[in-house]
C-alpha cells in the first residue's frame, strides 16, 4: 500500500518548489514534510528529489508524482459520481505562453462560471508542455505534438496562425519601404528566448531560407512582444488573433501577409474517467471552435 500522506508531501514540494510553502499548504510543519519524504525515499530505497533550485524529481519521483496525480483525480471523480459534489482538488495543466496571452483567458472564464474547481496553470513552451504531462507534473496540457502520452488521449483543436508584423514607422526607418523577405530578415526582430523555435520555423517553412537569428532580440513575454512591436523597435511573429484589430486599424502592418506560420495545437489529458476533466475539455473545444 502506497504511503499517500508522504506522496502528498512529495507532490506539494514539487508544486510549490519549497518545503516551507508545501508545509503551509498541507497544514504541517516543515520538519513533518521533510520526514514524510525521507520515509518514502527509505521505503523506495532511492532518492525521489534532487534538492536544488529548482527542486527536481528523480525518474522514480516522476513516476510516483504521476501516480499520485492520477489517483487523486480518480478518487475525486468517484466521489463526485457517488455524492454529486464537485471536486475541490485543483487540477494542474500546462499551457504555452501565446495561448495564455490570447484565447485561454476565455477558457478560464467560461469554466469558472459553472465549476468550482480551481485551475493551476504552468506556463511552458508549446514544445515542452507535453513533457510536463509525461512526468506527471500536470494531468492535462496544450501541445503542438499530437501523439497521446501513455494512458492519455488527445484531440486536435486547430491551428494557431502567426504573422510577421511591424509598425509603419519601423517599415520607414528600418526597411526603407522594402518589404522583401531579404530586407525583413536583416532588420531587428524578436524571439521569446533560446528555446523559441517559431522564428526559425518561419524562416525554414515559409520563407525557405536558412535560419538566422543574429538580428533578434530576446524578450520572454508574450504581451511584451506586442508592446515592443507597437513601439517600432522590432518586427516580430505574433499570433494573428492577438493583433487582428491593430492590423485592421493600420497601427500594425503584416509584412508578408501571404506567409503565415500555422502551429497545430492539441489538447492532451489522462484518461481517468474524471468528470471535471470532461467538463474542462468541453469548454476548451467550445472556445477553440471560435478562436482557432
Amino acid at each position: 500500500m502506497m504511503d499517500y500522506k508522504a506522496l502528498s508531501s512529495l507532490h506539494a514540494v514539487l508544486k510549490f518548489q519549497s518545503f516551507d510553502k508545501a508545509a503551509e499548504y498541507l497544514h504541517l510543519t516543515q520538519s513533518a514534510v521533510s520526514q514524510n519524504i525521507k520515509r518514502l525515499e527509505q521505503e523506495c530505497g532511492r532518492p525521489l528529489l534532487i534538492r536544488a533550485r529548482p527542486v527536481v524529481a528523480t525518474p522514480l519521483g516522476e513516476q510516483l508524482l504521476a501516480h499520485f496525480n492520477k489517483v487523486t483525480m480518480l478518487e475525486e471523480g468517484l466521489q463526485e459520481t457517488i455524492q454529486g459534489n464537485q471536486t475541490t482538488q485543483p487540477i494542474s495543466i500546462a499551457v504555452n505562453n501565446d495561448t495564455l496571452a490570447t484565447w485561454f483567458t476565455e477558457v478560464v472564464s467560461q469554466f469558472s462560471a459553472t465549476d468550482s474547481t480551481k485551475l493551476h496553470i504552468k506556463a511552458a513552451d508549446q514544445a515542452k508542455t507535453r513533457a510536463l504531462l509525461q512526468t506527471g507534473e500536470v494531468v492535462a496540457c496544450i501541445s503542438q505534438i499530437g501523439t497521446p502520452v501513455s494512458g492519455g488521449d488527445s484531440i486536435f483543436l486547430g491551428n494557431m496562425y502567426y504573422e510577421l508584423v511591424a509598425t509603419p514607422s519601423f517599415i520607414k526607418e528600418h526597411l526603407k519601404g522594402d518589404l522583401s523577405a531579404e530586407a525583413v530578415l536583416k532588420s531587428p526582430s524578436l524571439i521569446y528566448d533560446e528555446h523559441d523555435e517559431l522564428w526559425a520555423r518561419y524562416q525554414n517553412e515559409c520563407l525557405e531560407v536558412k535560419t538566422d537569428i543574429s538580428h533578434s532580440h530576446w524578450y520572454p513575454s508574450s504581451h511584451g512582444f506586442v508592446e515592443l512591436v507597437m513601439g517600432g523597435t522590432v518586427c516580430a511573429l505574433v499570433p494573428s488573433i492577438q493583433i487582428k484589430q491593430k492590423i485592421k486599424s493600420k497601427k500594425l502592418v503584416s509584412l508578408l501577409p501571404n506567409k503565415r506560420l500555422a502551429l497545430p495545437l492539441y489538447w492532451h489529458w489522462y484518461k481517468l474517467n474524471s468528470p471535471v476533466l470532461d467538463r474542462l475539455t468541453k469548454v476548451i473545444k467550445s472556445v477553440t471552435r471560435d478562436a482557432l
